[in-house]
């Protein structure tokens, strides 16, 4: 596998529960679903128009290169984020493992696959990747990169437990450096 960060960008995010005009155009767009017990969906690039990703109430919705919503959680936001201004955060990055199409491959995906827990579906080059992310059914195209946030081994060196997500191709090729 090779290895990647998040360039040092500025991005913008929203606090889920917190007034917002933005937020409120996600509302009312249909971006984000209020679920009324705290928890929200919010309809990212990868979720399709079913159902979306699963967030709840403190956690951060940052926008994409498109404009698009995707969620992060409230604990990692606030560890990879530094706060500049209104809605304002720089992105402190660390370094990723990632795979992509083409690239041999590597136990940790083998892991996912084998634990059902990523299928990956050669005759649907859009939903070529499917996982269950965020509380619903993620799908990516044969384009999308798969991150590694944290990969979780036993003593004995074997693969327990995987955090991972779908970026599609074109934001990572945007917001990501490959490292050496």
């Amino acid at each position: 596998m090779r290895k990647a960060r998040k360039k040092t960008v500025v991005v913008q995010a929203y606090r889920l529960g917190e007034d917002s005009r933005v937020l409120e155009e996600m509302i009312a767009e249909g971006e984000i679903k209020v679920r009324g017990d705290g928890r929200y969906e919010v309809f990212s690039r990868e979720t399709g128009d079913k159902t979306g990703e699963i967030v709840h109430e403190g956690d951060y919705i940052k926008l994409d290169s498109s404009g698009s919503p995707y969620p992060n959680s409230a604990e990692f936001f606030e560890e990879n984020h530094r706060h500049l201004a209104a809605e304002y955060y720089e992105q402190q990055s660390k370094p990723v493992e990632i795979w992509t199409y083409g690239d041999p491959p590597c136990p940790e995906l083998r892991y996912l696959i084998e634990h059902g827990r990523l299928t990956i579906h050669e005759d649907d080059p859009e939903k070529y990747f499917q996982a269950l992310l965020w509380g619903t059914e993620l799908s990516a195209d044969k384009d999308a990169v798969i991150v590694f946030y944290r990969i979780i081994k036993d003593e004995a060196g074997r693969i327990t437990d995987a955090d991972f997500n779908f970026v599609a191709g074109d934001e990572f090729r945007e917001t990501y450096e490959i490292l050496d």
